[in-house]
């Protein structure tokens, strides 16, 4: 019996990275050929990878929502001898190196050769939390045998230097990782478009400001919440911001709209609140639901997936007031608001669309738009109207 190392395959033209969706077999698990081991996310959809060997799976090499890129290893499992060393050699391309004071890597070798050097687990996890990368760190010699451990990768980092100077590699939050692949597979994807208009948010102030004087009040609404429900209740009228492009032919329309919010955290991390059927629920229920969805956001939670057609963003209190705020597929558009400024005696906002010139062209972007700013300046009779659902 051997090890030998699964790898993420080439499965597209171009295809650079995948996002790891879920596995679907666990350690010891035993594994026919061809059989489908773990799900992946690409740019074009959702793929069951096989596994190319019949044997017994050792460990995953990954976590479940980690980016790799091609040809990385995935998986160890134990084949039979003969099988690993008939292993065929994956020739997918590797992404472009970056410029570091770490070892050059060296020329490949073939998947029988990279078995001489063991990683224990321990090791493996030890290189994670000091940020090392699983390419980087296969490129690390022991100092004795042919087993990797962690006072290896100590040395490894302590002998580290950029331009005579020492330095310290943290790892990205998965978080942020998984937000990194989203916006590299979106650029490759949307046609984006950005449209900008301010609007008067003194009615969305007097409606905050009169929930929280009444005790009795079912919610304690936000600003921002207000903002929100307008800018749900603005997709009625607008089908095409409750909507997806699936493939290049197909238009999907929703009855209802799915509402992703971005949450900042803690050390500028980013994560996104969703409100289903946002544009379905009366005023109470809406603001209950998204108060209690980003309570989770900003606990970790991040709630984004492939049912989100318009995303906010929110820039209150923060005192700025203009953006170009990025769209991230598979939603439609981005709405931001900025923080307020006065303007001939009222506070003002800048609203400022950015929407996929694919699926919504400029009129149309500018009614939804101009829907979004009536609420906003009407939203005490749109609330209202909302109460009495």
């Amino acid at each position: 019996m051997a090890i030998v190392e699964v790898i993420v395959p080439q499965l597209g033209e171009g295809l650079q990275e995948v996002r790891v969706m879920r596995f679907l077999k666990q350690p010891g698990d035993a594994v026919a050929r061809d059989e489908h081991i773990y799900e992946m996310e690409t740019d074009k959809a959702s793929v069951e990878v096989e596994s190319p060997y019949a044997g017994v799976l050792v460990e995953w090499l990954a976590k479940e929502g980690d980016i790799l890129p091609i040809g990385a290893p995935i998986a160890r499992m134990e084949v039979e001898s003969a099988v690993a060393t008939a292993a065929p050699v994956s020739h997918a391309p590797q992404p472009a190196p970056v410029a570091t004071a770490a070892p050059t890597a060296p020329t490949p070798t073939p998947a029988a050769a990279r078995l001489e050097v063991a990683i224990p687990p321990r090791t493996r996890a030890y290189a994670r939390q000091k940020g090392i990368s699983e390419e980087e760190l296969r490129r690390i010699p022991p100092a004795t045998g042919n087993k990797l451990m962690p006072e290896d990768i100590d040395a490894y980092l302590a002998g580290r230097t950029e331009n005579g100077l020492g330095y310290v590699d943290y790892p990205l939050p998965p978080q942020q990782r998984t937000f990194i692949y989203r916006i590299k597979r979106s650029s490759q994807l949307v046609v984006p478009a950005v449209l900008r208009r301010y609007a008067r948010w003194d009615a969305v102030h007097r409606v905050a400001q009169q929930f929280k004087s009444d005790p009795s009040a079912p919610v304690q609404p936000s600003e921002f919440q207000v903002f929100a429900y307008c800018a749900a209740q603005a997709t009625l009228q607008h089908p095409k911001f409750r909507s997806q492009l699936v493939g290049e032919e197909t238009l999907r329309q929703y009855e209802h709209v799915n509402l992703g919010i971005a949450v900042a955290r803690p050390g500028d991390e980013l994560v996104t609140a969703l409100v289903k059927n946002a544009s379905a629920l009366d005023f109470v229920s809406f603001v209950k639901t998204l108060q209690s969805q980003i309570r989770k956001a900003r606990a970790g939670e991040d709630q984004a997936d492939a049912s989100i057609q318009l995303l906010l963003t929110y820039m209150g209190g923060f005192q700025m007031v203009d953006a170009i705020p990025v769209l991230v597929s598979p939603a439609v558009a981005i709405l931001f608001a900025s923080d307020t400024f006065p303007m001939d005696g009222a506070p003002h906002v800048n609203l400022v669309l950015t929407f996929d010139h694919r699926l919504i062209n400029g009129v149309g972007g500018a009614e939804f738009l101009n829907a979004v700013a009536h609420n906003i300046e009407n939203a005490e009779a749109l609330v209202q109207a909302g109460l009495n659902q």
